[in-house]
């Protein structure tokens, strides 16, 4: 199976750095610390707008952020916990 490629930066949303992303199953993909099926929610640190794709019809972008239940502030020493693409109609529906 061949992997869909980058593409360019699409329009993204800006969101605050803890902004609480409540993404369902469907919404995120790439996170091999959750199962498929689950729901995610996350404490947002950074979106890479350098790293999309284009699969299944959907935009997705490379986030990094905190486990709601994590009491790590990050900075530059500190890993976030979580890393995963979510879709960009996602991060739109958290911008509002």
């Amino acid at each position: 199976m061949t992997k869909p490629p980058h593409i360019p930066p699409p329009q993204i949303p800006d969101l605050r750095y803890g902004t609480l992303l409540n993404l369902k199953s469907g919404e995120w993909s790439h996170c091999h610390k959750l199962p498929d099926s689950a729901y995610c929610d996350l404490k947002l640190v950074k979106v890479h707008p350098g790293i999309t794709r284009e699969e299944d019809g959907h935009t997705w972008v490379w986030v990094a952020g905190h486990g709601i239940e994590c009491s790590w502030d990050s900075s530059d020493c500190v890993r976030p916990c979580i890393e995963l693409m979510v879709r960009l109609d996602a991060l739109q529906r958290h911008a509002r």
